[in-house]
C-alpha cells in the first residue's frame, strides 16, 4: 500500500480553490469562497472520523489527497448535472407562466380592441342602413321606370303585330290583283279611273254577248276595248279594298316610328335609373361588407378573448401552484452550493462508514459546518431521494438490492461515484445484485487469482465493459 502525507488546511483550501475559481456557481462571491473553505474542513473532518471509526469498530478506513481531489471533481459534476436539470424544469414552469401573463394582457388587449370594433360597427350599421334606404328608394324609381318602359314596349310591339298582319292582307290582295293592274297598265291609263265610270259600265258588263268571243267576231280593235273595260274594272274593284289599307298601313307606320321613338326614350331613362341603382348598389354592398367585416372581426376578437379567459381561469389554480413551484426552483438553485457540497461529500467520503457514522457526518458535522460558514443548504437533506428516483430503487430490488436505507445507500455510492468502488460483502448480496444489474452489459466476472485475469481486465477496459473482480484480500 502507499502512504501519502495528508496536506494541510492551507493546501486543501489551496486546491479547492483552484479548481473552482472558474467554475460557475449561482451564489455569491462570499459564499464561493466560505464553499472553496468547507471543502478542506470537509476532508479534515472525515480523517478525523476515519480515526474515530477505528477506535470504536477496530475497522480502518483512509482518506487521501486522491479522495479530495475525486471529491472536488465530483462536486463539479454533480452541480452541473443538478443546476441543468432544475434549471430545465424552472424553466418550463416559466414559459408556462409566461403563457399565462401573455394571456392575461391579451384578454385586455382584446377586450380594448372589442370596445373599439363596437364603436366602428355602430357606424357602419348606420352607415349601412342609410344606404339602403338609398338602394331601396333607387330601386323602386327603377322598378316604376321599368314597367313604364314594359307599357311603352307592349304598345309598339302590339301596333307592329297589327301592321303586321294588315300588311299581309294588303300584300294577298295586291298579289291577287296584279294580273288585272298590268293587263290594265298594258292597255291604257288606270289610275284616272273611278267609281262613275265603273257605274256607267256595268250594264254592259250585264249583257250576255259582251264577251271577247264575241268582239272578236264583230271587230279586233272591240275585243282590246272590252278587255281593257273588263280590266278596269275588276282594278278599280280591287284597288277600292287595297288602298284605304296602305292608307292604313302608312298611319300605323308613323304610329310604330313614334312609339319606337318614345321606347328608345323610356330605355334610355331606364339605363340611366340602372347605372343609378347599380352605382347605389354597389355602395350598399361595399357598406355591407364593411359591417360584416366588422361583425366576423368582433366575434374573432369575442372567441379569443373568451378562450384566453377560459384558459385563465381554468388554470388560475394552476397559476398559483406554477408561481410557487418557480419559486422554489429559484430557492433549490440557490440552495444548490450546499446540497451538493453534502452529496458529493457523501458519495466520495461515506461508503466506507457505517449508517451512524454517515448520520453523524451529515447531520452532526456537515450540515455544522455549512451553518457556520453560512452556505445555503435544505435542511434535513433526504440523500437518497436527492440522488435516485424510486423507479431505479425498485429496479435494483427486483435485481436483489434490499430495500433498507443503508443498502439503497450503497448502492447509490456504487452507480454514482466517481472512484471505483470496493464492496465488503461477507453476505454476497451486493455482488448477486451487480451480476443481475450488469448482466445485459456483458459484465465479466474475475479474480486476481484467475489466469486470464488480465485478459479480462484488458477486454473490459477497451470494451467500456463492466469488470467484477471477487475475492480481494485485505493486504
Amino acid at each position: 500500500m502507499d502512504w501519502f502525507t495528508p496536506w494541510p488546511n492551507e493546501a486543501l483550501v489551496a486546491v479547492s480553490k483552484y479548481f473552482l475559481s472558474e467554475f460557475n456557481m449561482v451564489c455569491s462571491a462570499e459564499v464561493k469562497a466560505s464553499v472553496v473553505t468547507a471543502m478542506g474542513t470537509y476532508h479534515d473532518k472525515v480523517s478525523v472520523a476515519c480515526e474515530s471509526y477505528f477506535e470504536r469498530f477496530r475497522r480502518r478506513t483512509h482518506v487521501t489527497p486522491k479522495s479530495y481531489l475525486s471529491f472536488i471533481n465530483g462536486y463539479k459534476t454533480l452541480y452541473t448535472e443538478k443546476y441543468n436539470s432544475i434549471n430545465i424544469l424552472a424553466e418550463r414552469m416559466n414559459v408556462g407562466l409566461e403563457k399565462l401573463k401573455e394571456a392575461s394582457e391579451s384578454v385586455a388587449q382584446l377586450s380594448k380592441e372589442l370596445k373599439v370594433k363596437e364603436k366602428e360597427l355602430a357606424i357602419a350599421s348606420v352607415k349601412a342602413d342609410k344606404v339602403l334606404a338609398e338602394v331601396t328608394v333607387s330601386a323602386e324609381a327603377a322598378t316604376i321606370v321599368k314597367n313604364e318602359v314594359q307599357v311603352v314596349k307592349d304598345k309598339a310591339q302590339t301596333i307592329v303585330e297589327g301592321i303586321g298582319k294588315e300588311k299581309i292582307v294588303a300584300e294577298a290582295k295586291l298579289e291577287a290583283a296584279k294580273p288585272a293592274l298590268e293587263e290594265a297598265k298594258a292597255a291604257l291609263n288606270n289610275d284616272k279611273i273611278n267609281g262613275e265610270s265603273v257605274e256607267l259600265l256595268q250594264p254592259y258588263f250585264d249583257m250576255e254577248d259582251y264577251t271577247m268571243e264575241n268582239a272578236k267576231k264583230v271587230c279586233g280593235n272591240v275585243a282590246g276595248l272590252l278587255a281593257w273595260t273588263r280590266a278596269m274594272s275588276t282594278f278599280f274593284g280591287i284597288n277600292k279594298e287595297v288602298l284605304p289599307l296602305k292608307a292604313n298601313l302608312a298611319v300605323q307606320e308613323n304610329r310604330l316610328r313614334i312609339a319606337n321613338n318614345e321606347l328608345m326614350k323610356a330605355e334610355a331613362q331606364l339605363a340611366e335609373k340602372q347605372a343609378e341603382f347599380d352605382k347605389v348598389k354597389a355602395k350598399c354592398d361595399a357598406a355591407m361588407k364593411e359591417k360584416q367585416d366588422l361583425l366576423d372581426d368582433a366575434e374573432k376578437c369575442k372567441n379569443k378573448m373568451q378562450a384566453a379567459s377560459a384558459l385563465i381561469d381554468g388554470l388560475s389554480g394552476e397559476k398559483v401552484r406554477w408561481t410557487e413551484q418557480s419559486k422554489e426552483f429559484k430557492s433549490q438553485i440557490n440552495r444548490l452550493v450546499g446540497d451538493v457540497l453534502q452529496l458529493t461529500g457523501f458519495l466520495s467520503y461515506c461508503g466506507p462508514f457505517n449508517q451512524s457514522f454517515r448520520n453523524m457526518l451529515l447531520k452532526d458535522i456537515w450540515e455544522a459546518e455549512l451553518k457556520s460558514n453560512k452556505i445555503p443548504f435544505t435542511e434535513n437533506l433526504n440523500i437518497i431521494s436527492a440522488l435516485v428516483d424510486p423507479p431505479t430503487i425498485s429496479e435494483w430490488n427486483l435485481h436483489g438490492l434490499p430495500g433498507d436505507d443503508l443498502s439503497v445507500q450503497n448502492g447509490i455510492i456504487v452507480t454514482k461515484a466517481t472512484r471505483y468502488p470496493l464492496l465488503i460483502d461477507p453476505q454476497t448480496q451486493g455482488k448477486a445484485w451487480i451480476k443481475k444489474k450488469e448482466m445485459a452489459n456483458s459484465l465479466q466476472v474475475t479474480s486476481l487469482k484467475h489466469k486470464f485475469f488480465r485478459n479480462h481486465l484488458e477486454d473490459s477496459l477497451s470494451l467500456g465493459n463492466p469488470l467484477l473482480i471477487e475475492d480481494i484480500p485485505k493486504d
